[in-house]
């Protein structure tokens, strides 16, 4: 069962007789009059739309003179040239132009009206001006707002030709049969729904200077394109006005109320083309020739708690009712009904809302407490686990003395290395502000601190050291790309004992003071699931996606502005940004037709030069990866001899006797994979044949959350940046999973056969009673095999990598596997679990 979609829903049905184990069954909404399918799970794929694409434009760089010319404007453009700069390019352009192309650009002036002759091709930005009344003010202040048109930026993406096979129109449910029951997705949205996203950014340094940009995505589109850059990724759609504090009235709640008929009013500018076509909806002919009718709502809101009480106007965090979730219209039209402000201001104030114009109520189909969700980004690493959990956990840490401090950063600068796994050399004592580092940290805490924070020298700490581990877990069950009803079911048992667990430590550290727990983010884990049921997986409305669009508007901000008038500049040059994107990719796309269509005209006189053709040097090079493959071998050494390898590795039991283990190995292997061996005798290679030594591998491997294709990077290098490095990994045995340690990558030569072999440490040794702390933090201990018996494995067996640390406080063999490093890692250490008996604790 997938739900990587937020219109993709799921229901449980029962079991049918014409299903096979795995079937995959899609059901259409009614209205769509699709009858439903069923596939078998070998068979499934995601296909985009089939529809006649027309030819490309034959001047896609129109209303450019030439190509060449657009590809000038557009480097010009893309590195940020000021006007003395590009008018030197121009010239040496002038100097050095050869050929049929006649560039005529004469200055900077040239090439900016020719971005503005060019800006029609995408939904323009449109500046108009609010007028709002503050008590106390005799006129009205006004403020400017920039948007584009919502609907019209949305029929852009629908005349795409390169995004209109992904669009999703018709809400349906797909579901993975699993032999008895179906596990389904619920509803997640309309036929055309947006992702809305809004928060204030800091454009300088040193904060003086802030924008406030809102950033679009189409739910329709697949999360891959839609969360990504580019087109049909995220649109700057809004520049919201940010009213600045005034010292005679902040704090009041006229202001407060003030600032946010400002946002509501100027945001109801933005979201004005929905409103407006949401009654009777909107008919479009789409690429297919199919004319569909579109009714547009406002799907999901992505945004930070801030910003979600100004979305739900909310009272914020210090109120009596600050979650934006729980509440509900109806308060609303009471307070409406009520005659005296006083009434109406004693019933908002239970219920922490505020009597002001909602711009989502002119929506239709959209809920504003409906439509806002849990933010992964923002309410686990960047405010539960970095302002909250972690500030306690180093408390504990320093109590326990200078000498434990430094073992913990100790711990994470030794810690093993994995790509894309941050190593801070010292965590105790500092202070961070990227929630990616936070969420770094998170992962590792539990083994660099779990034989420090014991129970018997720190009794508080151990018990909130479990409380983040159950933390990780929720964590981990919410990032899933693809969810079940058992992920789900599970998930919500998670945070049930993450509650549960956090009562109690608050009860046992009820006379501490210092610490109040009582904060929105923690309930806001009530949640989690909800939404995951309502709108799908969280990376649909994770603002991590968005806030890195910021990037961008800051380098501009600073590079591309004189500072003033800045909204109206920066959102410029997105814009010509976003034209020369769909230019350049116009033209790659003639670019592509024209070749094609020269190769189909000259194909008869290839097909005579077919036997001549020679193929240079290098086309079976190992620097070529395949993706079809499952592993590939890199870093090749040069080639040596059993006796030279024996004699380099004398101090390591791992390679005694090792060309005879290898010899009866193969004498083993071969057979049982019904490979004949050379000549049919046995193989006894000599000290002097010679193996070749790799020291990286790639792995290609499937994951258990999406079944999709995912690589890891391992390495097997005795001097990898002057540090030795081997990796583990998991082995598929015919007894089983693995897991072991890379010692030796290499090639032989066996007859006509070229074997990748690789000789690992295993993991598989047993390990006795399971301790009370694995229980309690849920760790999985394998112990290593004694080094002597490092067994030789094809290198095919290997499912993937893994992350292991050695239980330092222990026996020296043990190690925990790691399973906070991805969601999938997370789903095969449960599994192992499950396979060894270990009782689930929630």
């Amino acid at each position: 069962m997938r739900m990587d979609h937020p219109l993709e829903i799921l229901r449980d049905e029962g079991s049918q007789k014409t299903m096979g184990s795995d079937d995959i069954k899609i059901e259409y909404h009614p209205s769509s009059g699709i009858k439903a399918k069923v596939y078998s799970f070998d068979n499934f794929e995601r296909r985009a739309a089939d529809f006649l694409v027309p030819p490309p434009d034959s001047q896609p760089w129109s209303p450019f003179k030439s190509w060449l010319e657009f590809e000038i404007a557009e480097i010009m453009l893309e590195v940020g040239f000021n006007n003395q700069q590009t008018d030197r390019l121009v010239k040496l352009c002038h100097r050095c132009a050869v050929g049929k192309e006649k560039l005529t650009f004469k200055n900077h002036k040239d090439i900016h009206n020719m971005w503005e002759a060019a800006s029609h091709r995408i939904t323009k930005f449109t500046k108009e001006v609010i007028s709002v009344p503050f008590t106390g003010d005799e006129g009205l202040r006004e403020y400017d707002v920039h948007y584009r048109d919502l609907w019209e930026l949305a029929a852009d993406m629908l005349r795409n030709p390169r995004l209109f096979p992904h669009f999703t129109f018709d809400a349906h449910r797909l579901s993975k049969f699993d032999g008895n029951t179906f596990s389904q997705l619920p509803p997640g949205g309309k036929p055309l729904a947006y992702i809305l996203y809004a928060d204030k950014t800091k454009l300088s340094s040193f904060g003086t200077a802030k924008g406030y940009p809102v950033y679009a995505r189409l739910a329709n589109l697949l999360t891959a394109i839609r969360n990504g850059r580019g087109e049909g990724g995220g649109y700057v759609v809004g520049w919201l006005p940010i009213v600045k504090d005034e010292k005679l009235h902040s704090g009041k709640p006229s202001w407060v109320d003030f600032k946010n008929t400002v946002w509501h009013k100027s945001f109801a500018r933005i979201i004005s083309s929905l409103a407006s076509k949401l009654q009777m909806g909107q008919w479009f002919e789409c690429l297919d020739g199919v004319t569909r009718w579109f009714f547009l709502c406002i799907l999901i809101l992505s945004a930070d708690f801030e910003e979600q009480s100004v979305m739900s106007l909310t009272r914020g965090i210090m109120s009596l009712w600050p979650c934006p979730i729980c509440l509900s219209q109806a308060v609303i039209n009471a307070a409406r009904a009520k005659e005296t402000f006083e009434e109406r201001e004693e019933l908002l104030k239970e219920q922490a809302l505020c009597l002001i114009e909602n711009a989502f109520w002119a929506v239709a189909f959209t809920c504003v407490h409906r439509a806002l969700s849990h933010d992964h980004c923002h309410f686990n690493h960047g405010r539960l686990w970095s302002r909250h959990l972690w500030v306690e956990l180093q408390k504990y840490v320093v109590t326990l003395g200078r000498a434990k401090v430094s073992q913990v950063d100790n711990r994470f600068e030794d810690f093993p290395r994995w790509r894309n796994l941050r190593h801070p050399n010292q965590v105790i004592g500092v202070t961070f502000t990227d929630s990616s580092v936070h969420e770094d940290i998170s992962k590792m805490i539990i083994y660099a601190t779990h034989d420090v924070l014991t129970e018997t020298d720190c009794p508080l700490g151990y018990f909130l050291l479990r409380c983040v581990r159950l933390y990780l877990e929720m964590d981990m069950y919410a990032a899933l790309e693809v969810h079940t009803a058992n992920t789900i079911e599970e998930g919500r048992h998670t945070v049930q004992a993450f509650t549960s667990l956090m009562k109690q430590y608050m009860t046992q550290t009820a006379d501490d003071n210092v610490k109040n727990w009582n904060f929105p983010k923690l309930h806001m884990t009530t949640h989690i699931f909800d939404d995951i049921e309502a709108k799908g997986a969280t990376r649909n409305y994770n603002t991590k996606p968005n806030e890195q669009m910021h990037g961008p508007l800051k380098d501009w901000y600073l590079n591309r502005t004189n500072f003033k008038n800045v909204a109206e500049q920066i959102l410029r040059i997105d814009h010509w940004l976003l034209v020369a994107d769909d230019i350049g990719r116009r033209i790659s796309d003639f670019d592509e037709y024209s070749q094609r269509k020269s190769d189909s005209d000259g194909e008869d006189d290839d097909a005579l030069d077919d036997e001549n053709t020679d193929i240079g040097p290098g086309a079976d090079s190992i620097s070529t990866l395949d993706p079809s493959q499952h592993v590939r071998m890199g870093s090749q050494q040069a080639s040596q001899t059993f006796c030279s390898i024996e004699n380099a590795h004398k101090t390591q039991v791992e390679f005694t006797n090792f060309r005879i283990k290898l010899n009866a190995f193969l004498n083993t292997f071969l057979p049982a994979c019904n490979i004949p061996l050379p000549n049919g005798r046995r193989i006894h290679l000599q000290s002097d044949d010679t193996v070749t030594e790799y020291r990286f591998l790639r792995v290609n491997y499937e994951s258990l959350v999406d079944w999709k294709q995912y690589t890891d990077y391992l390495r097997c290098n005795p001097q990898f940046f002057n540090m030795p490095r081997f990796d583990w990994v998991f082995i598929q045995t015919q007894n089983g999973v693995i897991l072991g340690r890379l010692v030796f990558l290499f090639q032989c030569a066996i007859g006509n056969d070229i074997l990748s072999l690789a000789l690992i440490h295993p993991f598989d040794a047993p390990t006795g009673p399971r301790p009370r702390q694995d229980k309690q933090l849920n760790l999985l201990r394998v112990r290593a095999q004694q080094c002597a018996k490092a067994e030789f494995f094809s290198v095919q067996l290997i499912i993937r990598g893994a992350l292991l640390v050695q239980d330092s406080g222990g026996n020296p063999l043990d190690y925990f596997v790691v399973d906070t490093i991805d969601t999938d890692m997370f789903l095969r250490v449960r599994e192992m679990h499950q396979q060894a008996g270990h009782p689930v604790r929630i």
